[in-house]
């Protein structure tokens, strides 16, 4: 809104520019983490924001300072729309949830500093909300924003691109009750996948970097009637909105993992991992690549079903066979699968006994496969048309 104050005002076209506002959205985004981040780290350490046992234990809740700052970039550097007003809703909405659970983990921290509480309720009890609770409230989000996107965005539609196969020979069609549904299940799982990921240090960061890279790039051609017309896209009125919130989270989590890489000095907590996600989530589905959210996101997908298998073989096992032979027969030694490889690689010669190496080779090798996933999306999205 900023912007459009001073396209109005100046009457200079570059404040009207999708791609000056998507710049100055990452580059206002950065600075003010650097500029914020070194006094909210002090400040969450000077309460005690810090959700285990250890001495000098990074705080949580970095991702709530990331997510206030996007969205009043984003407010700044956008022109509200079906689009974008959906995109930042949800952000807001997921990231509530996810603060609440942050503050209750903290709360309950202290409870057991304090002898009030013994380690082993606060395990059974750090939520602030209940699993069935908070999956109820993510359906519910996405749900209402799902049936508000029809209302405002008249080019949202049910159908479905699926990689590897030309629109123009098959596209296939959902109802609009069933494409809501899809809306609601893509937004949820996005959202709790995203936050399995985030485990290990920068870990999360960098697949929603290279999905936010992805969304905002297939915005702008498809917000823009030459380009979405010369690569076969639909063209969508309005979507090229959702660069400027693309490019602004991008510069947020960028300047984050400044302060995240490890060892980290602030963790994302639930705000930032389930906001984020649920942000992700919902922008694939707005610029109608849904369906290249798996190719793209592989490491949210595969740390998601890593848990649902886990959870899955366990209870299967536990019916047929009890259980103790349950417990001695897990399908992973932990889910998600990146604590699979933390205690598998352990002691192992080739890593090393120290955990920062062993979780630095865990998460450098899963970005890797999250950049090769986006050069993968790109080119199936815009090359196999």
């Amino acid at each position: 809104m900023l912007t459009q104050y001073l396209f109005e005002s100046t009457g200079l076209p570059i404040f009207d520019s999708r791609l000056f506002r998507a710049g100055l959205a990452a580059v206002l985004a950065t600075l003010l983490v650097f500029l914020i981040m070194p006094g909210y780290i002090a400040f969450l350490k000077r309460i005690g924001a810090t959700a285990d046992f250890k001495d000098k234990s990074p705080p949580i809740m970095g991702g709530l300072l990331l997510v206030v700052i996007v969205v009043l970039v984003s407010c700044g550097t956008v022109i509200l729309n079906g689009y974008s007003i959906a995109a930042l809703a949800i952000l807001v909405l997921y990231s509530t949830v996810g603060a609440i659970d942050d503050i209750a983990k903290i709360r309950k921290k202290r409870l057991v500093d304090s002898g009030k509480m013994t380690k082993k309720d606060y395990e059974e009890k750090a939520d602030g909300i209940s699993s069935t609770t908070r999956l109820f409230l993510y359906l519910l989000f996405s749900f209402a924003i799902a049936i508000i996107c029809y209302k405002l965005i008249p080019d949202l539609t049910g159908h479905l691109y699926v990689p590897f196969v030309n629109y123009n020979h098959w596209h296939p069609y959902l109802p609009n009750w069933l494409f809501i549904l899809f809306i609601t299940f893509v937004v949820a799982a996005s959202a709790n996948g995203t936050n399995f990921t985030d485990g290990i240090d920068s870990l999360a960061s960098v697949p929603i970097i290279t999905g936010m890279f992805f969304a905002g790039a297939v915005a702008y051609v498809s917000g823009n009637a030459i380009f979405s017309n010369y690569l076969n896209i639909p063209y969508l009125k309005g979507c090229d909105e959702l660069l400027p919130i693309a490019m602004a989270s991008i510069g947020a989590l960028l300047a984050y993992l400044w302060y995240n890489s490890p060892p980290a000095e602030i963790y994302m907590g639930d705000a930032g991992s389930v906001g984020f996600g649920a942000l992700l989530g919902i922008m694939f589905i707005l610029v109608q690549a849904a369906l290249f959210l798996p190719i793209v996101g592989i490491i949210i997908l595969v740390e998601a079903l890593s848990v649902v298998l886990q959870i899955g073989h366990f209870k299967m096992n536990k019916i047929r066979c009890g259980r103790e032979y349950a417990d001695k027969h897990r399908l992973f030694l932990r889910a998600p699968i990146h604590h699979h490889f933390q205690l598998k690689w352990k002691g192992k010669d080739r890593f090393g006994d120290s955990k920062p190496l062993v979780n630095a080779k865990i998460a450098w090798r899963m970005h890797l496969i999250s950049f090769f996933a986006l050069i993968v999306g790109l080119i199936v999205f815009f090359g196999l048309r």
